[in-house]
């Protein structure tokens, strides 16, 4: 069991206000969050969910900060896992010359097993270049999953 954070930093073409809509809004985040529909009024203190294409939740929170277009901090609430809370915050800077840097922080304060760390390793990235080329593109990228290897 470990108790740390995973940061990942991106470049995108586009301005501070796409990113954050493409945080906080379904329109986007259906394309890119392997189908799912994002829910909140993105306030402080306001519940925040993550709903799956069947209409089910697995992912919820709290929102802890929200400073559009700049800082989106949230606790994150695995509900199929008895675990405790993480923090993902999403910080935008516009470095101008239309480049913006979206650096997302996931921080376990308390110790969960590395096998989930490591599934977060996987699926962060994926979900991040998904987010980078569709504002670049305005196409959602087709990661292929990979197949369980035959036995």
């Amino acid at each position: 069991m470990t108790s740390e954070s995973t940061v990942y930093v991106i470049y995108v073409a586009c301005t501070p206000e796409k990113v954050w809509a493409a945080l906080t809004s379904s329109d986007f985040t259906t394309q890119y969050f392997f189908g799912r529909s994002v829910e909140s009024d993105w306030r402080k203190g306001s519940p925040w969910l993550l709903r799956k294409p069947d209409g089910s939740t697995d992912v919820g929170g709290t929102v802890r900060e929200a400073d559009a277009p700049r800082r989106l901090s949230l606790s994150w609430v695995v509900a199929w896992m008895d675990l405790p809370e993480a923090i993902v915050t999403y910080e935008i800077d516009d470095l101008g010359g239309g480049v913006v840097r979206l650096t997302m922080t996931e921080a376990h304060p308390t110790p969960i097993p590395a096998h989930l760390l490591e599934g977060g390793r996987r699926g962060w990235p994926m979900i991040l270049s998904g987010l980078k080329s569709l504002l670049e593109t305005g196409k959602p990228l087709a990661i292929p999953t990979p197949q369980p290897p035959k036995t």
